[in-house]
């Protein structure tokens, strides 16, 4: 019976006698590994091109490719030379072990095989591995949250500075003209503070909406949602937006009413950041189409514009965090790179899903399925 603490794993065994596979095959077998086996370094390379075994054993001494040759091989292959390889030999020179080392062996078995030192040193091999692969993987976490660190200060430094730098410039311009400003003037550059501070929200906003997300502190309430007039009034809200870009922002509902128990301010922020997307992005002259229908227990609600769409490279990262993408606002709107990533996560947390279309050249299409009553 396998040990509570003993690593599972797919070991490879090179042996070019049969019954060396067959005994090594039992003995590993027997307490929990899964097991490959070849019976030339040849071979053992074909199979290396398809399987990822966590540890080889391997005979050194085998007609055509030996043993050395084959550690050589697999250490010379990117996806195969962190595999530890353990030699198992009757040389028992001390030469020939500097040789296997320098091959690039982890370590080596003399034959015939103690099953106990065996089973020892693959569990040690395994073990050393698995410590390995966990801290490569907490390594790529924190390059990622480096990372992470480095857009977020990118924001600060930028996309912060530079409105705060618009309504010092302006608040100094009316604080040096107040005198001979007409109103027009006046109410001109107070709109253009006011454009700056919300731009500046926005960010702080989305900023915070992630944090509260990914630290697990954002509360779910779900109610009963009455979807058709739930969606109505959000596309009402954006009709002001759309109209002064010249896009027609139209709605295409079921008729039978649709209801579901959900979160609706967080259904509402999806559906909002869809939306503003979607005119940010239009061209003026075009339509946004805000959709639902019913599909089975889901409601299907879509959001369809005419715009550039999105290319092949940026729809694998069009959900991730500050992802800059190809397609730019075509009005000069601004935009953190976080729209989508908090949509993705919001999605996540009600318990409903979202993915896009994008033909070349015939705009985008976010399609959210939430189940209904």
């Amino acid at each position: 019976m396998t040990a509570p603490d003993q690593p599972s794993g797919l070991l490879l065994i090179i042996d070019d006698q049969p019954q060396n596979l067959h005994m090594l095959s039992s003995t590993l077998r027997g307490h929990g590994y899964k097991v490959a086996a070849a019976n030339s370094g040849e071979s053992a390379l074909h199979i290396l091109e398809r399987l990822q075994p966590d540890l080889i054993l391997c005979d050194i001494v085998m007609p055509g490719m030996d043993g050395y040759e084959v550690c050589r091989q697999v250490k010379a292959q990117a996806h195969t030379r962190d595999i530890p390889l353990i030699f198992l030999t009757a040389k028992t020179d001390s030469d020939d072990i500097v040789h296997g080392f320098s091959a690039g062996a982890v370590d080596y078995v003399v034959k015939p095989f103690n099953p106990a030192e065996l089973l020892a040193r693959v569990h040690t091999h395994l073990s050393l591995k698995q410590a390995r692969d966990t801290i490569l993987a907490y390594t790529r976490d924190l390059e990622s949250l480096n990372e992470e660190k480095n857009n977020f200060l990118g924001i600060a430094a930028h996309d912060l500075k530079n409105p705060l730098s618009t309504i010092l410039l302006t608040a100094q311009m009316v604080a040096f003209k107040q005198d001979s400003l007409s109103s027009e003037k006046l109410t001109h550059y107070m709109g253009s503070i006011e454009n700056e501070v919300e731009r500046m929200l926005q960010i702080i906003t989305n900023l915070l909406d992630i944090n509260r997300i990914e630290s697990g502190s954002w509360v779910l309430h779900p109610i009963e949602v009455e979807l058709q007039p739930f969606l109505q009034t959000l596309s009402e809200a954006h009709q002001v937006r759309a109209q002064a870009k010249r896009i027609r922002l139209q709605t295409d509902f079921a008729t039978a009413p649709l209801l579901a128990i959900t979160d609706r301010s967080i259904l509402q922020q999806i559906v909002d950041n869809l939306l503003s997307n979607a005119i940010k992005y239009s061209p003026p002259e075009r339509e946004v189409v805000l959709g639902l229908a019913r599909h089975g227990k889901l409601a299907v609600l879509r959001v369809q514009d005419q715009g550039p769409g999105f290319s092949e490279g940026d729809k694998g990262r069009v959900f991730q965090k500050f992802a800059r993408l190809s397609a730019r606002p075509t009005a000069g709107e601004n935009s953190t790179g976080l729209g989508l990533s908090i949509v993705k996560q919001l999605t996540h947390l009600l318990g409903a899903d979202i993915h896009l279309e994008s033909p070349p050249g015939q705009g985008a299409t976010f399609t959210l399925t939430l189940p209904i009553l």
